[in-house]
């Protein structure tokens, strides 16, 4: 089974969070895993702002959050919204054109997810930011950020966006019987389309495993 996780970056991009508890269902599958290295966008594909090269996660990514609570709604990088237990796990960040960074992580599962409960438990989870937010990197903290928008839009994806005056960050989850995959675009502008590109990343997903 695998999870891929949508997220969106900050001033200094997010990153690692603590992990979830296990919302797997636990039912076994004989179906042999796909590898989340391939479930991840390959260079030359194409995304909402053109074409992708896959790049590595950089230490501008957030590996903690002020307060606690905050870390599922800012981190992408060791998102504590992914299930415990995946088989395996991958992640990136991709070079575009213009100050946009996107990166994506996805793990895969043995056993079966539930797909409502861990959309509805990441749901629960990222509303619990209710005040300014500032993100922890390696690279130094980010300027406060809040919670502007949270929902649940089509079945398997969960969508919200983080942003203060100078920065925007839309992140995305979207889960599949197999697979939870992590969405992170940040930018100085808003409106990037995160709930049409998470649901068409969920289908694309769903496809491949």
């Amino acid at each position: 089974m695998v999870v891929l996780a949508l997220a969106a970056c900050t001033e200094s991009v997010a990153g690692r969070a603590m992990r979830a508890t296990d919302r797997s269902s636990g039912l076994p599958t004989s179906a042999k895993p796909a590898r989340a290295r391939d479930l991840l966008l390959q260079d030359g594909d194409r995304a909402p702002f053109g074409q992708v090269t896959q790049s590595r996660v950089g230490d501008s990514y957030f590996t903690s959050a002020v307060p606690p609570e905050c870390s599922a709604a800012l981190l992408f990088k060791g998102s504590p919204l992914r299930p415990d237990g995946s088989s395996d796990h991958a992640e990136a960040a991709y070079n575009v054109t213009g100050p946009l960074p996107y990166a994506e992580s996805v793990d895969v599962y043995t056993n079966v997810l539930n797909v409502h409960d861990v959309v509805w438990n990441g749901f629960r989870d990222v509303s619990h930011c209710r005040g300014d937010a500032v993100g922890v990197s390696r690279a130094g903290r980010s300027t406060p950020m809040r919670l502007r928008y949270f929902a649940t839009l089509s079945d398997g994806v969960l969508v919200w966006t983080m942003s203060n005056p100078r920065w925007t960050c839309d992140y995305g989850l979207a889960v599949v019987p197999h697979a939870v995959l992590v969405l992170s675009a940040c930018g100085f502008k808003p409106g990037f389309p995160m709930a049409e590109w998470a649901s068409k990343r969920r289908a694309q997903l769903d496809s491949q495993v």
